[in-house]
C-alpha cells in the first residue's frame, strides 16, 4: 500500500506557521530598533550668552550758586498697586528633562480643559511647577494625551524624589523622562 497523499499538508502548514512567526518577529524587532535609534538622538538647544547692558551714568548735580534757588520737586501722583496675578499652569521648557506625571488625560473632547483644571488644582494643593503638555509633541510620550506634570528636573533621581514628596496628594504620580 502507498502513503496517504495528504501527509504533506501537515508538514507544509507547520512550515508556513514557522515562517509567519519569524516574519512577525523580524517586523517587531525592526520597529523597536528604529524607535531606539530615534530615541538615542538627542538635540540640545542652547542660547547665546548676552551680556547685560552697561549701567547708566550716575546723575551729576550742577553746582548751585548762591543766587539760584533750587527748584522744589513736585510730588508724583501715586498709582494704585496692580493686583497680584495668579500664575497659571506652567509650560514645558524648550529642553529635555524629567518630570513627575500627575495625570494623563485623553486629548479628545474636553481633554485640554480637564487637564488644565487638574494642573490648577495641583497648584492650589501646593504642588509647584504644575503644568500641561501635549504628548504628541514629545517623542518619549505616547501621543493622544494631555499630560499634567509637576516640575522639570535634570535627573531621574530628582524627579523620583519629587514624586515621593507629592505622593500624599497624588498617590499615582510617577517620574518620567520627557524628550522632544
Amino acid at each position: 500500500m502507498g502513503r496517504y497523499p495528504g501527509d504533506w499538508v501537515f508538514a507544509s502548514v507547520l512550515l508556513l506557521l514557522v515562517a509567519a512567526g519569524s516574519a512577525t518577529a523580524a517586523v517587531v524587532a525592526g520597529r523597536d530598533t528604529e524607535t531606539t535609534r530615534a530615541a538615542a538622538q538627542t538635540i540640545v538647544a542652547t542660547s547665546p550668552v548676552v551680556p547685560a547692558p552697561p549701567a547708566p551714568p550716575a546723575p551729576t548735580e550742577p553746582t548751585a550758586t548762591a543766587a539760584a534757588p533750587r527748584p522744589t520737586p513736585t510730588p508724583r501722583p501715586t498709582s494704585k498697586p496692580k493686583p497680584a496675578i495668579k500664575p497659571g499652569p506652567a509650560a514645558w521648557p524648550a529642553r529635555n528633562g524629567y518630570t513627575v506625571v500627575i495625570a494623563s488625560i485623553p486629548a479628545r473632547g474636553p481633554g485640554l480643559a480637564n487637564a488644565t483644571a487638574k494642573a490648577k488644582e495641583a497648584l492650589t494643593r501646593g504642588v509647584s511647577g504644575a503644568g500641561v503638555l501635549d504628548s504628541a509633541k514629545f517623542a518619549s510620550l505616547h501621543p493622544g494625551y494631555y499630560v499634567v506634570f509637576a516640575g522639570v528636573y535634570a535627573s531621574l533621581d530628582k524627579a523620583q524624589s519629587a514624586a515621593r514628596s507629592i505622593a500624599s496628594k497624588y498617590p499615582n504620580a510617577y517620574a518620567r523622562q520627557v524628550t522632544r
